[in-house]
């Protein structure tokens, strides 16, 4: 399963973990103070949290406006005006807009005090899928660009119907949201949920559900290694009526794509199995980054795929469909039995911050 998102149509105190309020108004002043004499570290993560809000708001700017000024019927970057009166194309921008205006409005709930009130699953679901969704760009393409450099390699086609400076601008936004978000998410999850940096894997107190849990993610671990394999073997164009002809950006893809349900499982396992002493965040994070990627990019792909547009007529289905959506539902299983896992075993009692 490749996959992209192009310029024309793609992306982006204490409360409980299932978003109860948090003790108090004062939280939020008291969590950026910390405690008497810490006003210096308050003040600087205070700094690095807006940084980072900053950041991803700035890479979400030139990537609104031209999502605004095509769906309005401006042609700025467009080649080809036709590509403009196109449904499917107006339909993509249309939905990876609200992408976006959903991703300002969480970068906003990290800096403001409502955003530590507001549900849990606000936050959590768009950035499970989010980060998802950008981290993997951020890892793809700062080494494309570097290869093309030094290569000479084209990774934009003469015929493409949106200019080259607009894959730039976008994929540089992108990049900034993904670490921009990322940076203010963990800032957030820091005050909201310590417990998951300050326990250890093994903290936590096998809940009824233990057994099956274990068996999903033995399960997930098996089929991880099957979607791998699909992934690396559909490069090439292996199997009938896919596109055959491997380049480096295809090929950095594919191998993305591969790691992803790996890094999930693992890290799923991990955290189902409590045998490990070291700090729980780790594998958390594992199963958080494979689990999100997986869902998220594999339900782009269906959508593109599935969506006739101007840049990909009549769609396309087939053997990558399937497996995309083989990948999004496993990636959503994991994600569900990790979160189930974390609430079941780290209950109240046994968390510590």
């Amino acid at each position: 399963m490749t996959h992209t998102i192009d310029a024309t149509g793609g992306p982006a105190g204490d409360a409980d973990t299932t978003g109860g309020p948090v003790s108090g108004p004062a939280d939020d002043a008291d969590t950026i103070r910390g405690p008497a004499g810490a006003g210096n570290g308050g003040t600087t993560a205070s700094a690095l949290r807006l940084t980072a809000a900053a950041v991803a708001m700035a890479g979400m700017v030139p990537y609104i406006t031209l999502k605004v000024i095509w769906l309005t019927g401006g042609s700025v970057g467009i080649g080809n005006p036709a590509l403009l009166r196109d449904g499917g194309f107006f339909g993509l921008n249309l939905l990876t807009l609200g992408m976006d205006v959903v991703a300002l409005l969480v970068a906003l709930a990290f800096v403001r005090p409502w955003g530590l009130r507001i549900t849990a699953g606000a936050i959590l679901a768009p950035m499970w899928a989010g980060t998802g969704l950008l981290v993997p760009i951020a890892v793809q393409a700062p080494l494309g660009g570097l290869f093309a450099l030094v290569s000479g390699e084209k990774p934009i086609g003469a015929d493409s119907p949106v200019a080259g400076w607009v894959y730039l601008v976008v994929y540089t936004g992108f990049t900034a949201q993904a670490f921009g978000l990322t940076a203010g998410f963990v800032h957030h999850a820091r005050r909201r949920w310590p417990w998951v940096f300050a326990a250890r894997t093994s903290d936590g107190r096998p809940g009824p559900a233990r057994q099956a849990q274990v068996f999903v993610a033995w399960a997930a671990l098996a089929v991880a290694v099957v979607i791998a394999v699909l992934d690396l073997a559909l490069l090439p164009g292996a199997v009938s009526g896919l596109p055959a002809g491997l380049s480096f950006t295809a090929g950095l893809r594919g191998l993305v794509d591969a790691l992803l349900p790996i890094l999930a499982a693992t890290g799923l396992l991990a955290i189902v199995r409590g045998r490990s002493a070291r700090p729980l965040w780790r594998p958390v994070a594992l199963a958080w980054l494979g689990s999100g990627g997986m869902f998220g990019w594999s339900m782009w792909s269906l959508i593109t795929a599935l969506t006739p547009s101007a840049l990909n007529p009549g769609g396309s289905g087939g053997p990558a469909a399937l497996i995309s959506l083989f990948t999004a539902l496993t990636g959503l299983a994991i994600g569900l039995t990790g979160i189930l896992t974390l609430t079941g075993a780290f209950t109240p009692a046994t968390r510590r911050s």
